[in-house]
This record gives structure tokens, sequence and C-alpha cells, in this order.
């Protein structure tokens, strides 16, 4: 893994801040196994009914997951965003859906970061350049009437495995000059929690 001068900063506690402060459901954890996992058991408790949007974020994963069984591998705790976005839906989402949450999180990026060459990989990974800075896993749970739609979010942000060549982290592609996240990281989540609502 990619050494980090950066290792005080904790992105899910950054953002679990930012969603408590907007008074939304918000379940932080310093570790879990999987935030869709966790997102997925406690779909249908009452508490979780109550609420339209629930959040889910961690600082570390053990069992991250991607599409088609495939394993989201986080950098070291805290060094990026690990969350799951909880909607209550009215009816089981269309196939389009990852696409649309695919867009979402683009325009959330290159809204915030303009300088940075962003592309998407339809329909869930994003790229800078050459290498995927984050993913998306989109998963629908279903009782009876009650439906949730789960969006699981990888971000790289402080760093990134560094076994895994292919990618790439935010702060290692934002020029020297820019503001070391801060505010943007606020105007990014506020702007995707805005695109995909």
């Amino acid at each position: 893994m990619t050494d980090s001068p950066l290792s005080d900063i904790k992105i899910g506690e950054i953002t679990a801040t930012w969603s408590k402060a907007n008074n939304l459901k918000t379940n932080y954890f310093i570790t879990t196994d999987s935030t869709n996992t966790r997102a997925k058991k406690s779909a249908f408790e009452q508490e979780e009914l109550e609420n339209e949007f629930v959040l889910y974020v961690a600082d570390d994963q053990s069992q991250g997951r991607g599409r088609f069984d495939r394993t989201w591998t986080s950098p070291t705790a805290g060094a990026g965003l690990l969350s799951t976005w909880s909607f209550s839906v009215v009816e089981t989402p269309s196939p389009h859906t990852t696409a649309k949450v695919g867009m979402a999180l683009y325009n959330a990026a290159k809204a915030t970061w303009q300088s940075l060459p962003f592309s998407l990989k339809a329909p869930n990974d994003l790229f800078v350049g050459d290498k995927k800075i984050a993913g998306i896993l989109v998963e629908t749970v279903s009782q009876g009437s009650e439906h949730r739609l789960l969006v699981g979010i990888g971000f790289n942000v402080l760093n990134h495995p560094a076994d895994i060549t292919t990618s790439t982290h935010l702060v290692k592609n934002l020029p020297k000059s820019a503001p070391l996240l801060g505010e943007d990281w606020i105007l990014f989540v506020d702007r995707f929690l805005f695109e995909i609502a």
C-alpha cells in the first residue's frame, strides 16, 4: 500500500459527520465486514423503515464487495470512502439504475474537481485517466411492498492499494496548488446526494 502523510484523516468519519450534520440517519463503523451487507441486514428494521435515506459508512471493511462477486480492496483504514447509501423506493428499480448512479457519481466528481480527467466506464467504474478511482455496487432488497435501493460506493481518496496497478486515488491526481479536500469533500458528498436523489 502507498504511504500517506494524511493518516490522521478518516474519510468515513468525515462523511459520517457530514451526514449527521444534515440530520440524516447515519450508521458509522470504524471497521465492518461490508457496508452493503450491513445495509441489507438492517433494511427492514423499524428504525430503518422510518427513514427514506440511511447512510452506512466505515473506515475499514474486511469483506468489501463489488459486482459479480468481485471484492473491493480497500486502501489503509480511513483512506477511502467505504459506504452504502440506502434509499426507500416505491418500486423495484429498473435495470438502468446502475448506469444512472454511475452518472450521478461522475457528475458529482466532475463538478467538484473540474480539472481532473474523470471518465465513466459504464456502468459502475469511475476513472481518472486510465486508472480506476471508484466503484459502484447497486443492489435492491424487497420485503412485501417495501423496497430499498442500496448504492455501495468505494472511492480511493487518500491512497489506493499499491498491488492494484490499475487503480489510483484522488490526492495523487489533485494539482499541488489545490486545497487539500476539506470543503471540497463536503461539496462532493452534497452534490452526489443531490444527483442520486
